[in-house]
């Protein structure tokens, strides 16, 4: 039986969450004594980097219920797999609270979000996701249960070093089993305000919000070209109040609703509109911001409000996500984030509209709390001197037919990855890497430091963040890559026969995988 450490807050889980984490305890303890490295599996992902089926798995998918909301003191106890759809609707429903940051796809978990480097437009303020947990339950490689909760000096039973070493470190450092999410007031609408721009300086100015702190909550930006930006401003406000009766309603999760990057585009300088709270926070789900055009120019059908509607079920995140990871097609498009300094980010904006000429891009302010500056948050992406402000890019676009192949993948990721260094950024570790171990250590993280937490902490059975990350290139430049964890018929199949890349096969497999699968 494994020791259970009573958490430093009054709260007790509930015998349910008690029996599991036992359950799960038990199993990284045999791990544990017979020396065998285990991956964690949700049974759920948003992430692109492929997966290796032959490491024996944690399935900890049942951890996916809300075990306590406190109104008063806005916070909320949750399992990992609650999804944020999920705790968006009890909190605000119930008690018009929600999360001090909520990521753009509903999908997406608590635990993901804690573990992932996650963000939105309230990042600006609030800094990433991790940063609105207070408290986490974990496992440790031992099957030790512990708790740990942010902030304190480290021997006041907090175990504040392990919280922080945990913060975005994908699971590296022990399976997460509970968290305490802090929660704001969310009166139930937003009020957007859209003002366009004519230059990437323009935007990046409007993107600095120090002096924003009472204007607005909610921040972010769309680049469509060099020349032709907007900046989408959002405010909590009550939709019944007179100050936005007279604003047009506007919603985006509808099959009819247009998508929010083409709403922005298309709505007039300076205008604003009311949007439901749960509407708005997961606006950028239909079209899974933009990738949904991939969808509909394969099908070679015209981009608009009816086919958008038609076909609507295989266009949300979930759905483009399962068919990406179901072919592991994530390899044929660029499908990075990544953060990079106020004082760079005009340089590698450059980079990406003279090289890459991806369009649109996607930018959102992501501010480093005061309160980390001097702590030991060793795998956070504020833990290279990026300064107190970066903004995230959001690359996310189709590569040209003739450049895939690997040889081409690797060479258009490899030059992004020397870029990144120029500036000073950083990649959100969703995705794949494509440096070698040593550059990963020697940019990214101290390795050093990384590997000493993980023995103190025994953790390591788990994957490190660069087996997580790390996109291996062992297989021949010309070979498609096909699914990790298809089954070996299907992987046979595709060598003999690879039909994933004949129109319109391999699109009826994923349609098939998306809808019934």
């Amino acid at each position: 039986m494994s020791k259970q450490t009573t958490p430093s807050t009054t709260y007790i889980p509930p015998p349910s969450h008690i029996l599991s984490t036992t359950h799960l305890s038990t199993q990284i303890r045999q791990f544990h004594d017979t020396r065998t490295p285990f991956r964690i599996n949700h049974n759920s992902t948003n992430s692109t980097r492929a997966r290796s089926a032959s490491t024996p798995q944690l399935h900890i998918g049942h951890l996916n219920a809300i075990l306590h909301i406190d109104a008063k003191e806005k916070f909320a106890w949750v399992e990992p797999n609650v999804a944020l759809d999920a705790l968006v609707q009890e909190t605000v429903r119930e008690f018009g609270l929600m999360p001090k940051v909520v990521m753009e796809f509903p999908g997406i978990t608590v635990g993901g979000g804690f573990s992932g480097a996650s963000g939105e437009s309230t990042c600006w303020r609030e800094g990433l996701f991790d940063c609105c947990v207070e408290e986490v339950e974990m496992i440790l490689g031992d099957g030790e249960v512990v708790f740990a909760k942010a902030g304190g000096d480290g021997d006041d039973g907090r175990n504040a070093e392990l919280f922080d070493a945990a913060r975005c470190s994908l699971g590296t450092m022990g399976v997460v089993t509970l968290l305490k999410v802090k929660l704001v007031e969310a009166p139930g609408a937003v009020m957007l305000r859209y003002r366009h721009v004519s230059s990437f300086g323009e935007m990046k100015e409007g993107l600095k919000t120090d002096d924003d702190e009472e204007k607005y909550d909610f921040v972010e930006g769309f680049m469509y070209s060099r020349d032709s930006g907007v900046i989408v401003t959002g405010r909590h406000v009550n939709p019944t109040s007179a100050t936005v009766a007279e604003l047009p309603r506007v919603r985006f999760d509808r099959a009819q609703d247009p998508w929010f990057y083409l709403h922005a585009k298309e709505t007039p300088n300076l205008h604003a509109d009311l949007a439901p709270i749960q509407t708005y926070l997961f606006r950028h789900d239909r079209g899974a911001f933009w990738s949904g055009e991939s969808v509909l120019n394969y099908w070679r059908v015209p981009h608009n409000r009816f086919t958008r509607w038609l076909f609507n079920p295989m266009m949300t995140a979930r759905a483009i996500y399962k068919a990406m990871l179901a072919a592991d097609s994530g390899d044929s498009a660029i499908v990075q984030d990544l953060l990079v300094p106020v004082d760079t980010c005009e340089d590698f904006f450059n980079y990406v509209a003279d090289e890459l000429e991806i369009w649109p891009l996607w930018l959102c302010p992501v501010r480093k709390r005061a309160e980390d500056k001097d702590r030991n948050v060793v795998a956070h992406p504020f833990y290279k001197d990026t300064g107190d402000m970066t903004i995230n890019f959001g690359v996310w676009g189709p590569l040209p037919v003739e450049e895939m192949n690997n040889k081409s993948i690797r060479r258009i990721n490899r030059r992004m990855e020397e870029k990144l260094v120029e500036v000073r950024g950083l990649k959100v570790p969703y995705a794949a890497n494509h440096y070698t171990e040593s550059e990963f250590w020697n940019l990214c993280y101290d390795r050093n430091e990384y590997e000493r937490l993980r023995k103190k902490w025994r953790a390591e059975a788990l994957p490190s963040i660069y087996d997580k990350v790390a996109r291996h290139h062992n297989e021949s430049e010309d070979d498609d890559g096909i699914g990790h964890d298809w089954p070996l018929w299907l992987k046979i199949l595709f060598n003999i026969w690879p039909f994933a890349n004949l129109w319109p096969l391999g699109g009826l497999f994923q349609m098939y995988v998306v809808l019934f699968k």
